[in-house]
């Protein structure tokens, strides 16, 4: 695995490694889940406040050999967008097809089934609506700089988001590069 590789899984888990999570049945342990020539440096990184989550965000796809149990599961789509409202409530839309609704709109016909709370050190931990069992846990990390390197849209930007879904044990289990969206 390419040193960058190896930056960016550990940046995005290291601090989180202690915590107990909720367990993510479908994923086996992260290998390669990001894309090639990309170097993550720490300054770059920071972990996610509050404020920095909320609003509506694309996923940028990259190009992985990593493979999974169900490669049909829907967050493995190639399109996804997700919402952190302000009230904390998450929504998300997966598609195989890109999605070209207005996302505020789009999101009105979601219900809400989700809700989430920042809390220190980055973790976005997401919960059933109405429900204290946990979910899904992730550390999130915000880009500090922009790295430029392919230009082929994928490259970190400066405020996207590095989001590393954590196992049971505190594991890095899966990563999504997301991007706040224009609209």
């Amino acid at each position: 695995m390419a040193r960058w590789q190896w930056a960016l899984l550990i940046a995005c888990s290291t601090s989180m490694m202690a915590w107990g999570v909720a367990d993510a049945k479908d994923r086996l342990p992260a290998k390669s889940l990001t894309r090639p020539g990309l170097a993550v440096h720490a300054p770059s990184l920071r972990s996610c406040s509050g404020d920095d989550v909320l609003g509506t965000w694309n996923l940028v796809t990259f190009d992985s050999s990593y493979r999974f149990k169900k490669p049909q599961a829907p967050y493995l789509f190639p399109y996804q967008v997700f919402q952190y409202s302000p009230e904390h409530g998450a929504k998300s839309a997966h598609s195989r097809t890109p999605i070209l609704d207005n996302s505020d709109r789009l999101f009105e016909t979601v219900p809400l089934h989700m809700t989430y709370q920042v809390e220190q050190g980055g973790r976005v931990v997401l919960t059933t609506k109405g429900q204290e069992a946990v979910v899904e846990v992730w550390s999130c990390s915000v880009i500090g700089q922009d790295s430029r390197v392919k230009g082929d849209g994928t490259d970190l930007r400066r405020g996207d988001l590095i989001m590393t879904l954590l196992g049971s044990h505190g594991q890095a289990l899966f990563v999504r590069h997301l991007r706040k969206s224009a609209a």
